[in-house]
């Protein structure tokens, strides 16, 4: 294992034999900071989050899932520090890559390329995995296991996921534009809830998450 110094209290190491790039710098720096605010409350011994993080065909972070951790404060410090990465620009490339061909054609165009007509920001769906980020703060160990998912989707509907518990409780840890993401994000048709959410748009993050547990126990 290779030791990253950064800060002091809990450190990071990326394992030598773990493939694939690397996450940036400033997101393991972020990863650790979460790590060592939450990890002591955590049982000494070794646990994974798994992420997925959700990338439109700018390279913008649109979406972060994550699961493996039993800290809900933790699991929200790292999708928000993972929303918050700049992809590495050879995977942002990846949105070259155009559906690949088959047998079955009509007029020179595959089922999948037909439905994608008039449709120009449509992508092929792509996952690459991060090298295996660990982190240790006494004892207890996380060893964060992401990949990057370059949307397959329309770019209009990549930048606007559906809205959902782990989203709002981000969203209302993270404050801000992170809020207003996620309240734009939820369906014009529910007008009650959207109204709701911009309403408390300047409460405390307690409340938000009040709110969001409540709400997505009905949805």
């Amino acid at each position: 294992m290779a030791l990253v110094p950064l800060g002091c209290g809990a450190t990071i190491t990326n394992r030598a034999a773990s493939e694939g790039p690397r996450v940036p710098d400033a997101t393991a720096e972020r990863l650790r900071e979460c790590v060592d605010e939450f990890g002591g409350d955590l049982h000494r011994g070794s646990y994974t989050f798994d992420a997925a993080v959700k990338v439109d065909e700018d390279g913008h972070v649109v979406d972060v899932k994550g699961e493996g951790v039993p800290h809900e404060e933790l699991a929200i410090c790292m999708r928000i520090a993972l929303r918050g990465m700049t992809v590495p620009e050879g995977l942002v490339r990846l949105r070259e890559l155009r559906l690949p061909e088959s047998p079955e054609t009509t007029n020179g165009q595959t089922a999948a390329e037909r439905g994608l007509v008039g449709h120009p920001a449509a992508l092929v769906a792509v996952a690459v995995a991060l090298a295996e980020l660990v982190i240790e703060v006494g004892p207890t160990v996380i060893a964060i296991a992401a990949a990057v998912e370059i949307s397959g989707e329309i770019a209009e509907v990549a930048r606007k996921p559906k809205p959902n518990k782990n989203r709002c409780l981000d969203a209302a840890a993270g404050g801000g534009a992170l809020w207003e993401n996620f309240c734009d994000s939820i369906p014009k048709h529910k007008n009650r809830e959207r109204g709701e959410c911009w309403g408390r748009l300047n409460e405390s993050e307690q409340n938000k998450r009040g709110w969001c547990n409540e709400k997505f126990g009905k949805w």
